[in-house]
Protein backbone atom coordinates (compact mmCIF):
# COMPACT_ATOMS: atom_id res chain seq x y z
CA UNK A 1 0.00 0.00 0.00
CA UNK A 2 1.39 3.42 -0.91
CA UNK A 3 2.14 5.94 1.83
CA UNK A 4 -0.63 8.22 0.57
CA UNK A 5 -3.18 5.42 0.67
CA UNK A 6 -1.99 4.33 4.12
CA UNK A 7 -2.29 7.92 5.36
CA UNK A 8 -5.85 8.12 4.04
CA UNK A 9 -6.72 4.76 5.60
CA UNK A 10 -5.30 5.77 8.99
CA UNK A 11 -7.29 9.01 8.95
CA UNK A 12 -10.51 7.15 8.13
CA UNK A 13 -9.70 4.47 10.69
CA UNK A 14 -9.15 7.10 13.36
CA UNK A 15 -12.58 8.57 12.64
CA UNK A 16 -14.17 5.11 12.68
CA UNK A 17 -12.50 4.32 16.00
CA UNK A 18 -13.95 7.45 17.61
CA UNK A 19 -17.40 6.74 16.19
CA UNK A 20 -17.25 3.11 17.35
CA UNK A 21 -16.55 4.07 20.96
CA UNK A 22 -15.37 0.70 22.30
CA UNK A 23 -11.80 1.88 22.76
CA UNK A 24 -9.99 5.18 22.35
CA UNK A 25 -6.80 6.20 20.61
CA UNK A 26 -6.29 9.63 19.20
CA UNK A 27 -4.55 10.39 15.94
CA UNK A 28 -1.81 12.85 15.17
CA UNK A 29 0.46 13.88 12.32
CA UNK A 30 4.07 12.66 12.36
CA UNK A 31 6.40 13.36 9.47
CA UNK A 32 3.39 14.28 7.38
CA UNK A 33 1.51 11.03 8.01
CA UNK A 34 -1.55 10.23 10.12
CA UNK A 35 -0.55 8.03 13.06
CA UNK A 36 -2.32 6.61 16.10
CA UNK A 37 -1.56 7.89 19.58
CA UNK A 38 -2.76 5.41 22.14
CA UNK A 39 -1.72 6.38 25.66
CA UNK A 40 -1.51 3.24 27.80
CA UNK A 41 0.06 5.14 30.68
CA UNK A 42 -2.54 4.47 33.35
CA UNK A 43 -1.21 2.00 35.90
CA UNK A 44 -4.44 0.01 35.50
CA UNK A 45 -3.93 -0.54 31.75
CA UNK A 46 -3.47 -4.23 31.11
CA UNK A 47 -2.11 -6.26 28.24
CA UNK A 48 -5.71 -7.25 27.51
CA UNK A 49 -6.62 -3.56 27.12
CA UNK A 50 -3.90 -3.07 24.53
CA UNK A 51 -4.84 -6.28 22.75
CA UNK A 52 -8.47 -5.09 22.66
CA UNK A 53 -7.37 -1.86 20.97
CA UNK A 54 -5.50 -3.81 18.30
CA UNK A 55 -8.48 -6.16 17.85
CA UNK A 56 -10.91 -3.29 17.33
CA UNK A 57 -8.52 -1.48 14.96
CA UNK A 58 -8.18 -4.62 12.85
CA UNK A 59 -11.93 -5.18 12.81
CA UNK A 60 -12.66 -1.62 11.73
CA UNK A 61 -9.84 -1.59 9.18
CA UNK A 62 -11.31 -4.68 7.54
CA UNK A 63 -14.51 -2.70 6.87
CA UNK A 64 -12.56 0.14 5.25
CA UNK A 65 -10.25 -1.79 2.92
CA UNK A 66 -11.93 -3.25 -0.17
Amino acid sequence: MSEGRLDELNARLGEALLEDGRVYAGTSRYRGMTVFRPAPLNWRTTRADVERLVEVLRELAATLVP
